[in-house]
């Protein structure tokens, strides 16, 4: 599958009942190119300090040029806890995040910390290939998340994509007020994140709410 094409739409919105956005999504805009493609989807920790500073170094490191989406989150985990050293205003501060790197044979690798999502559509099965990590009993406490320890017990996924499969990365914002089996129709229907984004906001969240939508379209040249 040389030259796969990937198409991606992306929204994340702030939601009627917070003041600010925590979530950080990487790319930030919808597009198309040739394989490789990268995209990464973080949640600031609500109600913690500068969780939205903490969102952002995760999905701003998803532009650097390394290729180990493990070193990327590493790297990440590193610059905000250096962060909160600096600023004692920040101390608490942390970020889900869920990473993705596409080749261009199809080959998908996840790198995974907290309670973000990612799905894959596939002949028409929608698969959660990512573990969320909250302590058992508690919905909305994590297990780990970058900036609140040293050392991340990173989950790592690969998977082999094929032609027409659709890869949905998603904040709990959004799962939450959607459900699987919402979402496995609404993907199945070929619908962009800016709609589901849109259906998760008229439920009146409580939560920041953002998702980006990355369908394996076709082989060859793009077409503009």
């Amino acid at each position: 599958m040389n030259n796969l094409k990937i198409v991606w739409s992306v929204r994340t919105e702030c939601g009627p009942e917070r003041e600010k956005n925590e979530d950080s999504v990487y790319p930030d805009k919808s597009g198309n190119k040739i394989a490789p493609f990268k995209a990464a989807i973080c949640d600031g920790l609500g109600g913690h300090a500068k969780g939205e500073i903490a969102s952002k170094i995760a999905s701003d490191s998803m532009k650097s040029k390394e290729d180990s989406l493990v070193k990327i989150i590493e790297s990440a985990n590193y610059k905000i806890n250096s962060y909160q050293e600096k600023n004692i205003e920040a101390k608490g501060m942390g970020t889900t995040m869920t990473a993705l790197s596409i080749d261009e044979n199809g080959l998908m690798e996840v790198a995974h910390v907290g309670d973000s999502r990612c799905y894959i559509l596939s002949k028409r099965n929608i698969i959660k290939i990512t573990e969320d990590q909250n302590v058992p009993g508690y919905k909305n406490v994590l297990k780990q998340a970058l900036g609140t320890k040293e050392k991340l017990d990173i989950q790592k996924i690969d998977f082999q994509l094929s032609e027409g499969d659709v890869v949905f990365l998603c904040t709990d914002g959004l799962y939450n007020e959607l459900g699987e089996e919402y979402l496995k129709k609404r993907l199945q229907e070929g619908v962009s994140a800016d709609t589901l984004v849109g259906e998760a906001l008229l439920q009146k969240p409580k939560d920041n709410v953002s998702g980006i939508v990355i369908n394996v379209v076709s082989k060859g040249k793009l077409v503009n």
